[in-house]
């Protein structure tokens, strides 16, 4: 009797072992490389790039757009990058707003906001600077002040936003960073208080 019973766990384990394998053979590999956003980069300068990356490629307007900038440096040589106290927030950089094509100069470098103007304008320089060794990469998340709060991004269209840094004795362009910002979509007044909701059929 006990032989019998352990011949049939014996039996049961073999098949969940086969079925395991063969279930598994339908999954797909682990991915060795990272699981993050496909990063773009820039030309490459003296074995130094950068790269401009948002967390979407289209936005409604007025919802906030945080870019994150990042620095790679494949050179021999350390890179500095420095900057003013106010950009720990955010690098200046040039925004081109692509508009309807039937709009006159629909290619325009859009302005900075008042708030803007005066985070960049008005404020007391104070200089700081950060060392970026050989193959190292600088990753700067812009994650306090969104770069529409700074730039006029207050139409509809697509943006194409880029930095360009002196870095060292080379001057580093990021990549081209296009991002699509949309209307909202109109509320339907007519359904304005309604709630739909399930019931309990008992009650």
């Amino acid at each position: 009797m006990h032989a019998r019973d352990a011949t049939s766990v014996a039996l049961q384990s073999l098949s969940f072992l086969i079925l395991s394998c063969f279930f598994s053979s339908l999954l797909p590999a682990a991915d060795p490389v990272q699981s993050e956003i496909k990063i773009e980069w820039g030309p490459d300068v003296n074995g130094v790039h950068a790269s401009l990356s948002a967390d979407k490629k289209s936005y409604l307007i007025g919802e906030p757009i945080l870019l994150t900038y990042r620095v790679k440096n494949r050179s021999q040589n350390i890179v500095d990058i420095t900057y003013d106290r106010y950009q720990s927030y955010c690098l200046k950089m040039d925004i081109v707003h692509f508009r309807d094509k039937n709009t006159p100069k629909w290619n325009t470098l859009i302005p900075l906001t008042k708030y803007g103007q005066d985070k960049f304008g008005n404020y007391i320089s104070s200089f700081s600077g950060t060392d970026i060794h050989p193959n190292h990469m600088l990753t700067w998340y812009f994650n306090k002040i969104p770069i529409n709060r700074l730039y006029d991004m207050s139409l509809p269209g697509e943006y194409h936003i880029s930095l360009k840094r002196n870095l060292g004795n080379v001057t580093v362009t990021s990549n081209l960073l296009k991002i699509n910002i949309k209307e909202p979509p109109k509320p339907d007044y007519e359904q304005v208080g309604r709630v739909i909701e399930k019931i309990d059929p008992s009650e």
